[in-house]
């Protein structure tokens, strides 16, 4: 058995980190059905879902740490055995992983209409639950925390699925978000925020399960792959909850601003496109007469504000404006 400083010292510091987190899940929680109260009935239940995740596993964790650091305080042997609190709380985590990618694969597919992308985003997350429910039923099996050394096979294979489905996830919308570029600085800028933030978010869980299967492979009698492991649950829930409350922020960034006479279409087209996507359509008038007749220019425009989503039963908000501009 490893010293305290590497065990128990490192996931009592995990957990620590696990409650700064879930503070955050919380307050973004309550941002969400505050802001977002005629959302779809599916999302408002996956957060409601994610929420008892996250308070289930933090519960798991903590039980788990009161068991082995104050009820067996002078047990020594007891540091060494398994509990079903922490055995479990593998669970919670990988269920959350499931969740949250199946939730940006689904981003992807509605960006990209790709099948076999989307499919192997979702079977990489399956394979990511479907390795810790394995984890869990050998951790309980083995008893003793030493033997851990047995499953390396299965935390490196669950957790190099997770993060290969992260990168995947984060590449595609980086790829997908760049294309759509369409030459005017408020869109454009729009998508480098999203692309930033589909990177960043990305990254950083897709780096936490690195650092756990390495460390894991290298010390798998410690914890410090496992202080990790709850962080990076942690960090699962809080960049599906700021994906739904970045958008009302990400609506006003294009919005059209004050004074001015349209908001330019969020698609490029040559010329003058006609159809339901861009409905901008000029019509120009001259008069014929003896004399130089002025030129007459009558602009009809609509502002259709759309979202990846649909998230309310309402359609989507429509404004029209018409002027006549003499030339």
């Amino acid at each position: 058995m490893e010293s305290l400083n590497a065990t128990y010292g490192a996931a009592f510091v995990g957990l620590v980190a696990g409650a700064i987190l879930y503070g955050v899940t919380l307050l973004q929680t309550f941002l969400y059905f505050r802001n977002y109260p005629k959302d779809s009935l599916i999302i408002k239940l996956m957060v409601i879902v994610l929420w008892i995740l996250d308070t289930a596993h933090l519960i798991l964790c903590t039980a788990a740490i009161y068991w082995y650091l104050v009820v067996n305080f002078t047990n020594t042997a007891a540091l060494d055995k398994t509990t079903w609190s922490m055995s479990l709380q593998t669970d919670c985590n990988g269920l959350i992983g499931l969740i949250v990618e199946c939730f940006f694969a689904r981003r992807v597919w509605i960006m990209s209409r790709n099948w076999f992308l989307t499919g192997i985003i979702v079977l990489l997350a399956c394979v990511h639950f479907g390795l810790g429910i394995v984890f869990t039923v050998e951790g309980l099996l083995l008893v003793e925390v030493h033997k851990f050394g047995r499953l390396i096979w299965v935390t490196s294979a669950g957790l190099g699925s997770a993060a290969a489905a992260d990168v995947i996830i984060a590449v595609s919308l980086c790829y997908y978000l760049l294309k759509s570029r369409t030459g005017f600085s408020r869109t454009d800028s729009l998508i480098s925020t999203l692309t930033i933030y589909s990177l960043t978010t990305g990254l950083i869980t897709s780096v936490l399960a690195m650092i756990c299967v390495i460390s894991f492979a290298i010390m798998p009698t410690n914890f410090i792959w496992l202080a990790f492991f709850w962080i990076m649950g942690k960090c699962y829930v809080n960049s599906a909850l700021a994906a739904l409350n970045s958008r009302s922020s990400l609506r006003e960034k294009v919005g059209p601003q004050d004074g001015t006479f349209f908001q330019l279409s969020h698609y490029r087209g040559s010329g003058l496109p006609s159809g339901p996507e861009s409905p901008i359509r000029t019509e120009f008038k001259q008069g014929r007469s003896r004399d130089i007749a002025p030129l007459a220019v009558n602009v009809h425009t609509q502002t259709v504000s759309k979202t990846d989503y649909c998230f309310t039963d309402e359609p989507p908000s429509a404004s029209k404006s018409s002027s006549s501009i003499i030339v």
